[in-house]
């Protein structure tokens, strides 16, 4: 599988969680292939900020806009300007607790390790990304990272996580986030699909996690959320009563669910057969399964 697909990589640019008004007008305006205006808004930001997290962000958005579009040199300036300012950032601050922080590190880390392997050294961008892997516990960036290995080096390996009464079966891993629209979305193209290939054995599993997040509670317990994520579940995916929706932290980290929804196939060997961190069509989704049942 090329790493670089500039169609997933586009892609994706719509699916990171927004966190700021300068990122999200960047986003759009990078998802448009307008590369100018993105770099136009971090700059006024940053003449009204200073060179702040959230402009360390903003730079990273640069980096992989760049790079999406196919602006190799330009990504790569981008990339220095971040790593110089999150280096120079994180002598004061921790990544921990600040989001900003936590994109402009794991862009950084992304981006240069697509830039290997769209050089075709693909062999370094994995050890890149495994030397990189025991240096940040914060979630948002170690799942990124497992999502970049995950890219490179997933299909036709064995499943991770996955149960052992699964096997023998083809799998479809839906793996969603109960505040995620994009999520939604994609469900009812799942149960469709699960009503279409259930009776030839596919079996949809959708394991998810906690992110401390329910509307109008500041500090959730976990219990509180597993009652959000089962309403959720029971409101917004009714096509997939049913379905397993395991609540697994180890899960979505070996998945490097950095996106959501990200998608996997997995044939009856339990060797994965497609990943992709992003939604995908009706269409190409069935024509994966159908190749994966007919292995």
């Amino acid at each position: 599988m090329s790493f670089c697909k500039s169609r997933y990589v586009l892609a994706a640019l719509m699916l990171a969680p927004a966190s700021a008004s300068v990122v999200s007008d960047m986003r759009l305006k990078l998802s448009a292939g307008d590369r100018s205006s993105a770099e136009a808004i971090a700059e006024d930001y940053r003449s009204a900020n200073g060179a702040n997290p959230e402009y360390a962000a903003a730079l990273s958005w640069l980096a992989r806009g760049a790079l999406a579009l196919g602006r190799t040199e330009d990504a790569a300036r981008y990339l220095g300007e971040t790593k110089e300012l999150t280096a120079e950032l994180l002598k004061t601050k921790s990544v921990d607790d600040d989001r900003f922080m936590q994109a402009a590190v794991g862009a950084s880390i992304e981006v240069e390790a697509r830039m290997l392997a769209a050089r075709g050294h693909r062999d370094q961008a994995v050890a890149f990304l495994e030397s990189e892997l025991p240096h940040w516990k914060t979630w948002w960036i170690a799942s990124r990272i497992h999502k970049n290995l995950d890219l490179l080096t997933l299909e036709g390996r064995p499943a991770p996580e996955l149960e052992t009464r699964y096997r023998g079966s083809p799998v479809l891993l839906f793996l969603w986030a109960h505040w995620c629209g994009d999520c939604k979305a994609q469900g009812p193209v799942i149960a469709r699909l699960r009503e279409r290939y259930e009776p030839r054995g596919l079996v949809v599993v959708a394991p998810t996690r906690r992110y401390g997040d329910v509307p109008k509670i500041e500090h959730p317990t976990a219990g509180q959320e597993d009652q959000e994520i089962e309403r959720v579940w029971k409101e917004s995916y009714a096509g997939l009563a049913g379905a397993p929706h395991p609540v697994s932290e180890a899960m979505m980290l070996s998945y490097g669910v950095s996106s959501t929804p990200t998608l996997v196939l997995i044939d009856r060997q339990g060797v994965v057969r497609m990943y992709r961190p992003t939604r995908m069509t009706e269409a190409e989704l069935a024509r994966r399964i159908e190749a994966l049942l007919a292995r």
